[in-house]
């Protein structure tokens, strides 16, 4: 579907030609340039490898501690784990109790 918007607009647009930067599984956006995906790599191929990319969120900072980077991708993982969102909730609060023992 993305391959034909690409050359609808590719067609129609002759001053401007897009391309696919990237296809997402899962994407958690909070701001422009501030995200957190799901990224399929081989969306040209089966859709098979699946890699986390973050960009622009604190949590990426090297100035933060390794417990807050640990603490932000386990959330995020959980957020973009499709689960539904009660289970989410669960997980994470059992996480943030073990934490606290």
């Amino acid at each position: 579907m993305g391959k034909k918007l690409k050359a609808e607009v590719n067609v129609l647009y002759k001053c401007l030609e897009i391309e696919i930067d990237g296809v997402f599984k899962s994407l958690l956006l909070l701001k422009k340039k501030k995200y957190a995906a799901l990224k399929v790599e081989d969306f040209n191929g089966e859709g098979k490898i699946i890699v986390k990319e973050v960009k622009g969120l604190d949590m990426v900072r090297r100035d933060w501690c390794n417990l807050s980077k640990e603490v932000g991708n386990k959330v995020l993982d959980e957020i973009l784990s499709g689960k539904d969102r009660e289970r989410i909730i669960v997980e994470l609060n059992d996480y943030f109790s073990e934490m606290n023992n």
